[in-house]
């Protein structure tokens, strides 16, 4: 018990998780890809989450605390679960994508395929999983971007239009008042936030999950709508790259990084949000 006192006087180290913006193509994947480069390259720009690393506070932004795999999440997706329990599994975009989000069939997904991505998939969660097991306490960032064509329409609610910003959250791993903190940053300057949706969960580092390690980690997932920082033509828009960015930096301000405030409360829904 004095040892868990000490622990909890800990700041928690910022930790920004940017998994689905690599742009490296690793030749032994792209040899089962079953349509044009350019198309696939096509696919890769739309679903990518295009430059959401430039919201990390610059503090932080060269530093260990930033997680990015550099390889296309088309060849390989490492926020996917492995197995049947991976619901994007059903639309052939699990851990190897077999699909693009409207269906197009974009590899032929053989054993030997899913065992090379492996290789890729593995070695991602083990840096994360080392990084987690450097420090006591983390506050992990789990950052993306998303546009309104690429949304699964089953993840839709009918007359309920899609939000600036969507905050997912983990049921024992995000804290209500990061929730809160996260929710209240982004609804000040002036965009719209939901808890949880069209996207919900949040990404915990798998030694966390099975621990593996002892790590007090808070966690939770941000998703900034491509229409609040891209143009027409889908570039970022330096301008809102940076006010995001400030915004970033203020939530970090306000969860005491650096400091011994600590972040309690309990799981973040929506509920514990909105009283």
């Amino acid at each position: 018990m004095e040892r868990r006192n000490i622990i909890e006087k800990l700041p928690r180290v910022p930790v920004f998780h940017v998994p689905h913006d690599g742009n490296e193509f690793p030749e032994e994947l792209m040899e089962a890809v079953c349509i044009s480069r350019g198309e696939f390259l096509k696919y890769h720009e739309t679903m990518r989450d295009r430059d959401i690393e430039n919201i990390i506070p610059r503090e932080y932004s060269n530093s260990l605390s930033v997680q990015k795999f550099k390889i296309s999440r088309l060849l390989c997706d490492v926020e996917r679960f492995l197995g049947p329990e991976e619901e994007m599994e059903r639309y052939g975009m699990g851990f190897c994508y077999e699909n693009a989000y409207d269906g197009t069939r974009i590899k032929n997904v053989t054993e030997e395929l899913k065992a090379k991505t492996l290789k890729y998939y593995r070695e991602h969660h083990r840096a994360v999983d080392d990084m987690c097991g450097r420090y006591p306490r983390i506050l992990f960032f789990d950052l993306h971007s998303y546009s309104d064509e690429i949304v699964p329409a089953d993840h839709l609610e009918p007359g309920r239009e899609t939000p600036d910003v969507c905050i997912g959250t983990d049921p024992e791993h995000t804290p209500g008042l990061l929730t809160a903190t996260v929710r209240e940053c982004f609804e000040t300057a002036g965009y719209q936030t939901a808890v949880n949706y069209p996207y919900s969960g949040c990404f915990v580092p798998d030694a966390v999950m099975n621990g593996n390690c002892k790590t007090d980690c808070a966690a939770i997932m941000i998703e900034l709508n491509r229409r609040i920082y891209c143009d027409d033509e889908g570039d970022p828009k330096l301008k809102e790259l940076e006010k995001l960015r400030g915004i970033m930096e203020q939530i970090v301000k306000r969860l005491g990084i650096g400091s011994n405030q600590e972040i309690k409360g309990e799981s973040g829904t929506e509920n514990d949000v909105d009283g």
